[in-house]
């Protein structure tokens, strides 16, 4: 926040959000619709985009909330890419991170493993597309 607007903030705060100074009026406010809802309270925020960001709070306890779509996030295959220096390294370095997936080939002959491939992760540029009139080939908006 920029702190020539805190003030403007701290004086328009409850018009946007739950009152927080009593928890009786904060448990009311919550079913409150319209007014937005405090998702994660931290120190710092990587988003890459509105799908792809990382919360934390680098101190003792570093709590981490991540949205990563189309990236898995369990059993720790990914856990190299999917924490804080994994998200500022794209925003530093334009090149992209790769992580495992598999592709099953297990229908057809169980006897064959499954290759892992090696795909893009995290891309730090997404564009705006526009279909054409044939309903199929798109083309970048001029914005």
């Amino acid at each position: 926040m920029k702190p020539t607007l805190r003030a403007h903030f701290k004086e328009h705060k409850y018009d946007w959000f739950p009152r927080d100074y009593n928890t009786e009026v904060a448990k009311f406010d919550r079913r409150t619709p319209g007014l937005f809802k405090d998702e994660w309270s931290g120190d710092a925020m990587v988003s890459l985009s509105r799908k792809n960001y990382i919360c934390y709070l680098p101190d003792e306890s570093y709590k981490v909330k991540v949205s990563a779509k189309g990236i898995q996030q369990g059993g720790g295959r990914n856990n190299g890419v999917l924490n804080p220096d994994g998200f500022e390294t794209v925003v530093r370095d334009p090149s992209r991170y790769k992580v495992q997936t598999r592709v099953s080939n297990y229908r057809k002959k169980p006897s064959l493993s499954s290759p892992i491939l090696k795909t893009t992760a995290l891309n730090y540029y997404y564009d705006k597309r526009r279909v054409l009139d044939d309903g199929i080939t798109t083309e970048p908006l001029d914005i």
